[in-house]
């Protein structure tokens, strides 16, 4: 439902389906945006630390990349939706417009 829409919205919506670690739902919106490159992978992992820093993501687990899975030498941290976030997007999904053509 929110494909397509700004990245926060669509970062809470993945999360809804479980705890998701930073390298994995960064590619996957760097895929569904157009948005290749390591410039676009950091610009996403940022959006995703300012939904976290919100209180609407919390941090589950932490692990040190040092096999460059996602960025060497760089924190690698699992997300999981929190209660605040859940309220959000159901909130969101109430009241976001579906587009032409959905």
């Amino acid at each position: 439902m929110m494909e397509g829409r700004p990245f926060k919205f669509r970062i809470l919506e993945i999360m809804a389906e479980g705890p998701c670690w930073n390298c994995d739902i960064v590619p996957r919106l760097q895929e569904e945006y157009n948005m290749p490159g390591t410039y676009c992978r950091d610009c996403l992992n940022f959006d995703l630390i300012e939904v976290a820093s919100c209180g609407m993501l919390t941090e589950e687990e932490t692990e040190f990349d040092e096999e460059g899975k996602f960025r060497k030498g760089h924190l690698l941290i699992k997300y999981h939706i929190s209660p605040i976030g859940l309220e959000y997007l159901e909130d969101l999904k109430k009241k976001a417009r579906h587009r032409k053509g959905e």
